[in-house]
This record gives C-alpha cells, structure tokens and sequence, in this order.
C-alpha cells in the first residue's frame, strides 16, 4: 500500500478544505540573537543576517523577540520544557507537563494513522510529553521512519520491500497501474499533486538507499586520520546534525502530504563533534559557548546559517507543494525556536522564536519586551486555535499573541 496526499477530489463531505497540520522544530543549542532578531519591530524591518537566508520568503513567516516560557532556567535541562512551558526542570521532583503536539495530536486523535511522528537527529532526551509527564522517545533512524510511514506487513514483508529498495525498486513501479486508474478519476490538481508525491517518494527512496550503501561500505584504510568532513552519509557521521536535519524534513514533508500524520516534531540535537562544514574548526557544542569570541562567532554563524537553509528548504517543499487552491505551507504551521536564548551563558529568556505558513498574515516582527518577555506559550495558544482546538490557555499561556492574526 501507498499513502496518498489529500486530494480534493477524494475529500470526505466534512473536509472541503486541506486540514490543518503543525510542524514543530527546536535546535537546541539556539541561535545567535544578533544574527537572528531584526533591529526594528513591525512590518517594515530589516531583515536580520539570518533572516535573509530565507530570502523572498519573508511575507510566509512572522519572527518573534522578548518572548519565553517563564521560570524555567534549568539550562540544557530546558529542552524537555520548549513545548511545554513546566516551570523549573532542575529542581528535586520536576514533572513535566503535556507539550504542545501532543495536544494537538489529541485533538485529531483517529483521523491519521500516526496522531503524532516525532523525529531527532540522534537519540536523547525527548520534546514530546503525555498528559501526565512521561516522555515519548523520538525515531532517529530513517529507513525506520520511512518503514512505519509507507511500509506495512509483517516484519518480514517490510525488510522484503527494503530489499527491493536495495535493488533498485521503487514500490511505484508496481503501482503504475493503480495509479494510473487514480489518475483518470480525479481532477487535473489532483494529477498534478500525485506526480510531484510520488516523484518525491521516489527522490526519498533513492536517497536512503545510498545512505545505507554509504553505511555498510568499508572505510579505506589511509595513513592519516580519515576526515569527517566529506563523509557521504549524514546518518553515518555523527556531527552532521544538519545533513541529518534536511533528511527528517524531507519525511516531516511527506508525512503531513499524505496526512500519515498533522503533527510532527523534530529536534535538532547540538552536537559536541566538530561538524563536516567548511570554515569550521571546533565542536558545535564549544562555539555555541563562544563568550563573545569573535572567532568563535563567525564559526558558529557558518553552522546557524546552514541551518536556516536547510529549514528555508522545508518552507519552500511545503510552499511548492499545490494542495487545493494554495498549498501545503498555507494548511502547516512550521515553528522554529530553541530552548535555549543566548547559549554561550545558558540563558533562558529572549528565545529566538519564528512562525511560518499555516495561513496567518505573515511578514511581521512582533516584538516583546527583552526585559519582561511575552509568553512563548501564548503564540502556543494561537497555534492551537489555528489548529481546531478550543482553548485560550495553554501551560504558562493565558490568551493569545493578538499582534498574530
């Protein structure tokens, strides 16, 4: 079996409209706040270094500054609090409280296969929590992810179709006729879309063929330390958190496009490793805690900016992915932020937050005060309601962010 994308054609009486969908994404270690905060509020800003590796994006995103959760402190340890608010992780007896896309997972709790996909770029502490606290371990490895989203069967039926893979083929080839029949019965949007999923499928399913391939090859055995830098596989080079980060987009793409799922998470886990990326000389970890070394600062902007790419990649897949009369990126809200608002001093206050797609009028800075910052769990609130739920409060979050409409 093979999912489908929502088709307009196919749409069951009460979903006239694509349904709303919520991606969520933390890195961990932050981003550098002059790099990332625009000068000026409002809609006529400038946009700031980072920024503007969106580029012509800007009318699809709203950035925040002077917002956080309250009374977290708890520095790494605040990860386990970016979507849920709870106060205080360090102290003796913290319980963690629901996050947010569990909460919207519930809400459409039985009209996807998968209420909720949450994805890492390595094992670790999870963002995802249960009602009552407890964590929900994220999937890290690909071809397992792919698995649960497109393969079904026995274990043995789903490690058959990974060998076909392997061989080189695709499960659309054996498709073609049921496609085919789809094809001449739905509008000619819906054709369109099918064309553009499943070529998108098959770019995926090429892509963690050659990766595995690229795990199980043997190294070549060299007089000199073998360098990490050119590694072909993000997923087998530990410190590419980044060519890891762009292959779990690509599944959080397809998983919302057939609507396997509305709600996905994906951590971007910092990295101690030295990461493979030209101008960079020391760990991630290390420039994240660049004390204003100017140095450290440049190299350390190399990485956030590749970063920012690479989520620009995910907006503009959802942007050019047709869905009814707009497209995937006008139904999904995409939030990027961390944990963490000036990772040289663990700070926890002034995070760098953006929103994009999900229909709102975008094109803003809405700006808090740096000194009293706005509730991040009150955008929280407005994600919600955009999403069906309704709420006016979520965790430390009464009301919503009128400013965002």
């Amino acid at each position: 079996m093979l999912a489908l994308p929502w088709l307009e054609s196919l749409a069951r009486g009460q979903e006239q409209k694509p349904p709303q969908r919520m991606i969520q994404v933390c890195t961990s270690f932050g981003l550098y706040g002059p790099a990332f905060f625009p000068a000026k509020a409002g809609r006529d800003y400038e946009a700031s270094e980072y920024l503007q590796v969106l580029g012509d994006l800007r009318e699809r995103f709203t950035v925040f500054s002077g917002i956080s959760h309250p009374d977290i402190g708890g520095d790494h340890a605040s990860e386990a609090c970016f979507l849920t608010s709870a106060k205080h992780p360090t102290r003796p007896g913290f319980r963690n409280t629901v996050s947010l896309d569990v909460t919207a997972a519930q809400h459409v709790a039985g009209a996807t296969r998968f209420p909720l996909l949450t994805l890492s770029t390595q094992d670790g502490s999870p963002l995802s929590y249960t009602p009552t606290g407890a964590g929900i371990p994220a999937l890290s490895v690909p071809s397992q992810i792919y698995a649960k989203l497109f393969l079904s069967g026995n274990k043995n039926d789903v490690d058959r179709e990974l060998e076909r893979l392997r061989r080189g083929q695709s499960m659309l080839d054996r498709m073609k006729e049921r496609l085919a029949e789809l094809n001449r019965s739905v509008s000619q949007l819906d054709r369109q879309q099918i064309a553009d999923y499943t070529e998108a499928v098959r770019d995926l399913e090429k892509q963690l063929v050659a990766e595995e391939a690229w795990v199980n090859r043997p190294k070549p055995k060299v007089n000199e330390p073998a360098p990490t830098e050119n590694f072909p596989s993000p997923f087998a080079d530990r410190s590419d958190s980044i060519g890891r980060a762009k292959v779990l987009f690509q599944l959080a793409k397809l998983a919302v496009q057939t609507d396997s799922t509305r709600v996905v998470t994906v951590f971007i886990k910092g990295m101690d490793e030295k990461p493979p990326i030209a101008g960079v000389e020391e760990g991630h970890h290390g420039l994240s805690h660049h004390g204003r070394n100017p140095a450290k600062i440049a190299q350390l902007k190399i990485i956030e900016k590749l970063k920012m790419a690479a989520f620009r990649e995910l907006l503009v897949a959802l942007r050019d992915t047709k869905e009814g009369a707009g497209s995937l990126l006008d139904s999904t809200q995409v939030l990027i932020g961390s944990n963490l608002g000036d990772a040289s001093g663990h700070g926890t206050t002034n995070l760098p937050i953006l929103l994009a797609g999900g229909g709102y009028k975008h094109g803003q800075h809405i700006a808090g005060d740096v000194g009293h910052n706005t509730p991040l769990a009150k955008l929280f609130v407005n994600m919600l309601q955009k999403f069906g739920v309704g709420t006016d409060k979520f965790g430390s979050g009464s009301g919503t962010i009128t400013e965002l409409s």
